[in-house]
């Protein structure tokens, strides 16, 4: 396979340097593509963000050529990968947004009150979110283990 121009092999060095265009990858697709590849080489980003951008890569371990060309190639490939996510977030950002304003926004019913009375942010038909008393239980079906025990606490 023939390495592109775009992509200088120094195996002497350990190191490739990737030269990239800047109106075709902005910087922070760059960015995102070297992170993909700390693990495996130390990354220098230089030149002018209007005209070039350098990116030398230099393995942490000894790599052949073929295995230096094959990071410059996977790096282009993050190159790609991180571009069509910036492409999509943007064209997804106002659904973004209103999925996160729906989410964030209030569901509950208020109900309309007068200045002395307690505002109840929820209906509770059912009375689930109310505070259980003893008073509460009276004339409940408990279980056999529960009665004793309430038996017990009415002798004291």
């Amino acid at each position: 396979m023939k390495v592109p121009k775009v992509i200088e092999v120094q195996p002497k060095e350990n190191q490739i340097i990737i030269s990239i265009n800047p109106k075709i990858y902005p910087l922070e697709v760059i960015y995102s593509a070297a992170y993909m590849f700390l693990d495996k080489a130390y990354i220098i980003i230089d030149g002018n963000p209007e005209t070039e951008i350098i990116v030398t890569m230099k393995a942490k371990k000894g790599m052949n050529k073929s295995e230096l060309e094959k990071i410059g190639l996977n790096f282009h490939n993050e190159l790609i990968n991180y571009s069509v996510y910036v492409v999509q977030a943007a064209r997804n950002n106002d659904i973004r947004k209103a999925i996160v304003e729906r989410a964030l926004g209030t569901n509950l019913e208020v109900k309309e009150t007068s200045d002395d009375e307690d505002i109840d942010f929820i209906e509770d038909p059912e009375g689930i979110a109310e505070q259980w008393t003893p008073e509460k239980a009276e004339g409940l079906d408990l279980p056999e283990e529960l009665k004793e025990d309430f038996e017990d606490d009415e002798k004291k």
